[in-house]
């Protein structure tokens, strides 16, 4: 095939400026809102790099109570980098936010590559331009966890891969590899979602626009499994992260803290859910609203029914299989953590970008394919715009103004070693905001015998809201009173049982104890 360049009618800055323009919104926005919870246990890990100093491999979070808070995740390199950041520049979010923009800049440039080594130039343009408009995108384009790195190395893995089906450069499948292997640690699903792609991707390594048949198909896969090279790339990458894994494991079983859940009560895999249409709908309409943004939806399809006929388009039918099949295996996690759908844009907007290309060849008259294209970058343009304000932006202004002031308030009269009660579930949100550790509980476990294990354990305040369970769900009137009555207002001293800022309440806990 003949080797594609982005000419200068195909400018990447412009994709790149809408890209930066869009994910600069808010970055000075304190870690709240939506997945706040996950956003801040990233950033808790970066500053506690930066602060104790401590090597990669061994995490620190914030709800650890009174121990040093080692816990068991996923390969730490995003908040590890921001800690080295933060030593240089200080402690400051927008640094994270910042790593993010950038890491999702370059994933631009890589899908535009991607789609300019499937199909040609024009297609690849424009599904960088759909990758830097796109909701799902620009919000964890700029969120403080790992994601965005990790679309970015499964991004460089596709597109090594591709040049080296290409030209069989040894230095391009050793950046694949190494990109696979940063993915998979990052997260243990891309063995699948790329898996997948990759072994269909050496069908075509030869001639990789030829159509083969189903007799030359099976030929291929039958030398694949024979042959060294795709087993070595695909196994050293499993065993780099079962390493990683197994001591990740052993870390948690000797802290007792994880975000990995392994056994069989995991909300993970939930096999009721797959029969449950409604679970199948909200997902499906989700996908639509935030990865497609309504409008990509047609041009996806047209995408799917071009490259269906071209061998090297199976290469994109085949990661979205791998993500069905990931969603299939973790439907618990799918339906509530959108972020489990964000890989689905790698080979999305690709094929959104072909699509344009298809209705381009369709459309003979110039005026009215300039006018049909202004339409549809104006209309997934405002979509995305409306999203996000609403379902992102919005949500982190509220929650700031509900917490930062209490967080403030923990920061200034509260010695940074030491510890406090969080009484919002098993969010960890506002620990990170006040950066102080201590214990996370609920409302109903407050009581006098856990209020005497906190102080005998070092905490000195309890904080928390009367009107929110967790930062961002609302709790029930009835608990909110049964804790003024039972707990705080035995005491008429509090000035809680008057009236606070977002009913909010910063208590010394040794107050507390009868």
């Amino acid at each position: 095939m003949k080797k594609e360049h982005i000419s200068s009618s195909y400018s990447i800055w412009f994709p790149i400026c809408i890209g930066l323009i869009f994910r600069l919104i808010n970055i000075q926005a304190p870690i709240v809102g939506v997945h706040s919870w996950r956003q801040a246990d990233t950033a808790a890990m970066a500053r506690h790099f930066a602060l104790e100093n401590s090597p990669i491999w061994l995490p620190q979070i914030d709800w650890a109570g009174a121990s040093k808070g080692y816990v068991e995740c996923e390969f730490p390199i995003f908040p590890y980098i921001v800690g080295q950041l933060y030593k240089i520049f200080g402690i400051h979010e927008w640094i994270g936010r910042s790593l993010s923009i950038f890491f999702s800049l370059i994933t631009i440039l890589l899908v535009i590559r991607i789609g300019s080594l499937i199909f040609d130039q024009a297609s690849g343009w424009w599904g960088g331009l759909f990758f830097a408009l796109l909701p799902l995108n620009v919000y964890y384009g700029r969120a403080f966890q790992a994601e965005s790195l990790l679309i970015l190395a499964s991004a460089l893995s596709i597109e090594r891969l591709l040049v080296w089906g290409k030209g069989r450069n040894r230095t391009s499948l050793f950046l694949s590899w190494i990109s696979f292997c940063v993915a998979c640690l990052i997260k243990l699903l891309p063995i699948v979602w790329l898996g997948i792609p990759f072994i269909v991707a050496q069908l075509y390594s030869e001639d990789i626009n030829e159509p083969l048949t189903f007799k030359e198909i099976f030929r291929r896969f039958s030398i694949i499994f024979k042959s060294i090279g795709p087993f070595l790339y695909g196994s050293t990458a499993i065993i780099i992260t079962f390493i990683w894994f197994k001591y990740a494991y052993s870390l948690g079983q000797e802290s007792g803290l994880s975000f990995l859940t392994w056994e069989d009560n995991s909300d993970r895999i939930r096999l009721d859910m797959l029969m449950n249409i409604k679970v199948w709908l909200n997902l499906f309409l989700r996908i639509i609203l935030r990865n497609m943004a309504i409008i990509g939806f047609p041009l996806v399809i047209l995408g799917l029914w071009d490259c269906y006929k071209k061998s090297v388009g199976q290469i994109l039918w085949a990661g979205l299989i791998g993500m069905l099949l990931t969603t299939i295996f973790f439907m618990g996690s799918s339906s509530i953590h959108e972020y489990y759908q964000l890989p689905l844009q790698l080979f999305l907007c690709p094929l959104m970008g072909r699509g344009w290309k298809c209705l381009h060849q369709l459309i003979h008259s110039f005026r009215m394919n300039k006018l049909i294209l202004s339409i549809i970058l104006l209309l997934i343009s405002t979509i995305s715009i409306t999203i996000l304000t609403f379902d992102y932006f919005l949500v982190e202004k509220t929650q700031s103004k509900i917490w930062m002031p209490l967080a403030t308030r923990v920061r200034n009269e509260v010695k940074p070693e030491s510890r406090i009660v969080s009484v919002t579930g098993m969010d960890p949100t506002f620990l990170n905001l006040s950066r102080r550790q201590g214990w996370l509980t609920s409302i109903k476990d407050v009581n006098q015998t856990t209020i005497k294990y906190w102080a005998g354990k070092g905490a000195t305040h309890l904080v928390g809201s009367l009107n929110w369970a967790e930062s961002y769900v609302r709790l029930n009137h009835k608990d909110s009173q049964n804790f003024l009555d039972n707990i705080i207002c035995k005491n008429n001293d509090f000035l809680i049982c008057n009236s606070t800022t977002n009913s909010t309440y910063f208590i010394p806990i040794n107050e507390l104890i009868d």
